[in-house]
């Protein structure tokens, strides 16, 4: 027996345990945790003359990892609205006492995305304009004989005024322009919405094609793209990399890594980084997370690309909050559960094996459209593909929640496995090698170490043990995790649990290690039979 990935050369003394994913593949049907935060910052500061605008940059570097200790900070460091601020501030929403650090990924040197709506024609009557932005609305009085500069001036500024906002908003005689604050493709991903609200209350959506306000006013939106009832913004390119963000952390663990790419070549550099951490000479075991806003098919080929234990891909198709957000809210949800969203579940901190299924999101919303939320054939195939699908909530209208917290691992040799679907199967692997990679260190620290004797007794001398008494240890630990209700069928396991002096190398000892987690209870089925 050798352990997975220690060379039998290996000079350096320590306790080695290498985590080993997927048993038999299955068919289709405590401390804070750290997170990490990686996306844009705001990198030079944004101005603005009509309306007057002014956002500072971050004053943090790039690629230098950054203490965090609230969304405000967040602001100050990575400039308000920016990728890293909205991501940082869904995090604290949901876990105010989460710990978090930030690495500012480098800007591209492309485009930033927009959208226009121009407004046309003095206001003849009273009325409102409502403005569907990112979770928020904002509501702009409009009075009766405003000109459309006026308007359009107005709606600007509320929407600057909502600095959180991932774009400010410019006006140009009534043509009212919203630029994302971050350069690059992924501001196409960004959404708005507006509507002419009546003095009766009457709502009437603005679209591409010319709209009429009670008041006369007319609006039309161009320059992106529509889906449903909210409007894409188009127009960002180049997309950026995300290398030296990663090079950053190359010697350092967090639990959680939060990446906002969307590109197939930045996720596999984060696949990369996460698996060569892993390994069993660096045991920086970490997960990954990322998000995709696109549609069904988008998101199948990101998680069959990548394909990765260690990596999550949470799914919102035509999100009307930002992707970064989706995911760092994702994120914190799993580590300390849904209290903050009135719900009752527990998270990883509490419980490696906790069951996340149905776990509620403070602050991500539904889509506006139902055509765009996901049906059940489309939840199925999501969870068949490696895709973690947020779902409406059934406890608070408007808002979703986490369908089941899966891996993207969902192919071995390309034919479907899932030997490693839950999240958890992860959590709780590195939860035990974890703890007992500590527990060992600490037992034998200074201890020599000598064969099993001929009669069975332990060694007479101090500080001297043997195989048997490791794995003894160990079992020990492995019934402690059983009562912990992480992991299960210990006792009927513990034939598999080897523990070999090595023959080639003196003073080593190589370990296998069962560990079955224990699975959360995800169907439960049952017939309800009419009985005469």
């Amino acid at each position: 027996m050798t352990t997975l990935g220690l060379s039998a050369s290996r000079k350096s003394p320590g306790v080695f345990l290498a985590v080993i994913l997927g048993g038999a593949g299955t068919s289709a049907g405590v401390a804070p945790k750290r997170i990490l935060l990686m996306g844009n910052k705001i990198t030079s500061a944004l101005t603005g003359a009509s309306p007057a605008l002014s956002v500072s940059a971050g004053t943090m570097a790039d690629a230098t990892p950054t203490f965090c200790a609230g969304a405000d900070d967040a602001g100050t460091y990575t400039g308000r609205g920016s990728e890293l601020h909205v991501m940082a501030a869904a995090v604290f929403a949901q876990y105010p006492s989460a710990s978090v650090t930030l690495v500012s990924v480098a800007e591209s040197a492309g485009t930033k995305a927009s959208l226009i709506l121009t407004f046309a024609t003095t206001a003849s009557a009273a009325y409102t304009v409502r403005v569907y932005a990112c979770g928020q609305i904002l509501d702009v009085a409009v009075d009766s004989g405003a000109t459309a500069t006026v308007i359009a001036s107005n709606v600007a500024d509320a929407i600057n005024d909502a600095d959180v906002l991932p774009y400010t908003a410019q006006n140009s005689a009534g043509e009212l322009t919203l630029t994302a604050k971050n350069f690059g493709p992924r501001g196409n991903t960004l959404t708005a919405a507006f509507s002419f609200i009546s003095a009766a209350g009457a709502e009437t959506r603005i679209t591409t094609g010319s709209t009429t306000s009670s008041g006369a006013t007319t609006g039309i939106l161009s320059g992106g793209a529509q889906v449903e009832g909210e409007y894409l913004f188009s127009l960002g390119a180049t997309q950026d990399t995300f290398a030296a963000a990663i090079a950053s952390v190359a010697s350092s663990k967090f639990d959680r890594i939060v990446a906002v790419c969307l590109d197939a070549t930045n996720i596999g550099l984060l696949s990369a980084h996460l698996d060569s951490l892993a390994g069993v000479t660096s045991q920086m075991r970490q997960q990954g997370i990322v998000p995709c806003l696109g549609t069904l098919a988008t998101a199948v080929t990101l998680t069959s690309g990548a394909n990765r234990s260690r990596l999550q891909l949470a799914w919102h198709f035509n999100s009307r909050i930002p992707a970064g957000a989706v995911a760092a809210q994702v994120t914190a949800a799993r580590l300390i559960g849904d209290s903050a969203a009135g719900g009752i579940l527990s998270g990883e901190e509490n419980s490696p094996s906790a069951n996340l299924d149905g776990l509620e999101l403070v602050g991500i919303t539904a889509q506006n459209t139902i055509a765009d939320r996901p049906t059940a054939t489309e939840i199925e195939s999501a969870l068949n593909n490696g895709i973690t699908p947020l779902v409406p909530s059934a406890n608070r209208p408007g808002f979703v929640t986490i369908a089941r917290s899966i891996t993207t691992r969902s192919l071995s040799a390309g034919v479907p496995n899932y030997a490693v679907l839950d999240t958890s199967n992860v959590t709780v692997c590195d939860a035990v090698a974890d703890g007992l990679g500590a527990t060992l260190a600490t037992t034998y620290a200074g201890f020599r170490l000598a064969p099993d004797s001929a009669d069975g007794l332990p060694p007479r001398a101090p500080l001297v043990t043997t195989p048997s008494l490791i794995r003894a240890v160990i079992a020990r630990e492995l019934a402690l995790y059983e009562e912990a209700a992480w992991i299960i069928n210990t006792a009927a396991n513990l034939t598999l649990l080897t523990v070999i002096a090595s023959l080639v190398t003196p003073g080593r000892v190589d370990c296998d290690i069962p560990c079955e987690p224990m699975p959360g209870l995800h169907v439960l089925g049952g017939n309800v039979r009419q009985l005469s």
